[in-house]
């Protein structure tokens, strides 16, 4: 039986620990038991750790050593690849080859060049975050981040954790993540990596499990943080909310509704196809459990296929994509909610010709349920898709304004031309990533998450003015 660490933890603290097997496989999970005095005890030796080494590294340090992570984790033959890709499956419930190739995909996006990208994105200089650097305007701007950041990790998706935490190291911050019960593995063997590329790096870092609701231990991880951050329902967000005071930094990554939106040009003969190809696999990719998968389409009529053509083909799309690459089995509460609206659809299409379902007939692995109108709606998840017809998309967009709260990303098919008219539009309904049909759950770090910055919103500012400096030149025991 192999035993592996589900948290991590700075060498100097002991923790009591239980032990839980993973069900159908040779490995034991370790959990260490932990309480809010535990909690202030980690967080105050990750907080001195960065002190003692982490701000002392520069920004530029900090990406090459995360780079050299990352490589790591390119190595097909890497043993904590081979780890993850062989646990993640069994934790999760996703298919394995969907594990492998997304988490492949996935890890590339923090090499160092991207890194590099994303800080000058966001910052006129990196440079800001290692010292005073002068301002095109006069004078100087030195940029700090929080002493510690708490993380509260959702556990829907693997990989989100990790660009939490790389922000947080990119910050300078001392790191402490709540992970998932869900999905608890990947952030812990991510430090790991970072342990073996730099030990000292890895000691700013503390990965601890514990079951959301647990008030007394999350107050004492928020009242030893600077910074919050949560990722998770509105409700996991409503509930950390109301811990943390005012006068902390409380970022929060909630729900969003994602969709597509598909023109005519992308449905003539010689193109239809790998449109609907493109969406399935949208769909598909971690069965929507992440806020970039869309829950519905807008399908534009009047080329080679009519909307209804499209939903019918997207059906025998998730067909085939659904003998390739099962779906995660479902809780009886997620399988009664796409139960129930199958049912409560159905009934509607006995008396409305303009409502159709398409579903598998055996399980609840993929449903398609076409409106003969425009419209938009979202979708309780697991390869469950809403199609609407649309005559004009320009004209139909207004149907999301009732859900402009909660819309995300956007993946566009549309002909050159009507880019920007419908960007335009769609920016105005508050949706705040546009990209391709087929890359809906492929964003890249330093996107605008939700329509904001990334390392921005932590960070505070110091500034020296020009005036101050010309008037310290008189003080120059050399002055002229």
């Amino acid at each position: 039986m192999q035993i592996l660490q589900a948290y991590w933890i700075p060498k100097a603290v002991d923790v009591p620990i239980v032990r839980e097997q993973l069900i159908g496989s040779a490995y034991q999970l370790e959990y260490p038991v932990v309480t809010s005095e535990k909690i202030r005890e980690i967080t105050a030796l990750i907080q001195q750790n960065r002190v003692d080494y982490l701000q002392r590294l520069t920004t530029g340090d900090i990406v090459n050593k995360i780079d050299q992570a990352i490589q790591k984790w390119l190595n097909p033959g890497y043993p904590l690849r081979i780890q993850a890709e062989a646990l993640l499956p069994i934790i999760t419930g996703y298919d394995p080859e969907m594990v492998r190739l997304e988490l492949k995909k996935y890890m590339r996006t923090f090499r160092k060049k991207e890194l590099l990208r994303f800080l000058d994105e966001e910052f006129d200089q990196a440079a800001m975050l290692d010292e005073f650097r002068p301002r095109k305007s006069g004078g100087l701007s030195r940029v700090y981040g929080p002493r510690s950041i708490f993380h509260v990790f959702s556990g829907n998706v693997p990989g989100v954790q990790i660009w939490s935490l790389i922000m947080g190291l990119l910050l300078k911050s001392a790191n402490l993540g709540k992970t998932s019960t869900a999905e608890p593995l990947l952030p812990v063997l991510f430090t790991q990596s970072l342990a073996e590329v730099d030990p000292q790096l890895a000691e700013t870092i503390a990965i601890l499990p514990w079951k959301g609701g647990m008030t007394e231990l999350e107050k004492a991880a928020v009242n030893s943080a600077e910074a919050v951050v949560v990722y998770g329902s509105e409700n996991t967000v409503k509930a950390v909310r109301k811990i943390v005071p005012l006068s902390k930094t409380f970022i929060t990554y909630g729900h969003k509704i994602s969709l597509a939106i598909i023109g005519k040009e992308a449905l003539r003969p010689d193109c239809f196809y790998e449109t609907v190809h493109k969406f399935a696999e949208d769909i598909s990719i971690y069965d929507q459990q992440s806020c970039l998968s869309p829950q519905a389409v807008l399908v534009e009529a009047g080329s080679a296929i009519s909307p209804k053509q499209f939903a019918q083909l997207l059906a025998a799309e998730l067909a085939r994509y659904a003998q390739k690459r099962p779906r995660a089995t479902l809780s009886d509460e997620e399988t009664m909610s796409i139960q129930n609206l199958r049912h409560q659809t159905e009934l509607e299409a006995i008396k409305n010709e303009n409502i159709a379902i398409y579903a598998s007939k055996q399980n609840t692995s993929w449903t398609v349920i076409y409106h003969h109108q425009p419209g938009f709606d979202g979708s309780p998840l697991n390869r469950f898709i809403h199609v609407f017809y649309s005559e004009k998309l320009e004209t139909d967009l207004g149907k999301m304004q009732p859900f402009e709260n909660y819309l995300q990303s956007c993946g566009l098919a549309v002909s050159p031309e009507r880019l920007f008219p419908i960007a335009e539009r769609l920016g105005e309904l508050g949706m705040n990533r546009l990209t391709q049909v087929g890359k809906m759950n492929s964003a890249k770090p330093g996107w605008h998450h939700d329509g904001r910055f990334n390392l921005l919103d932590f960070v505070r500012f110091t500034d020296i003015e020009r005036g101050l400096e010309d008037a310290l030149e008189r003080f120059d025991p050399d002055v002229e």
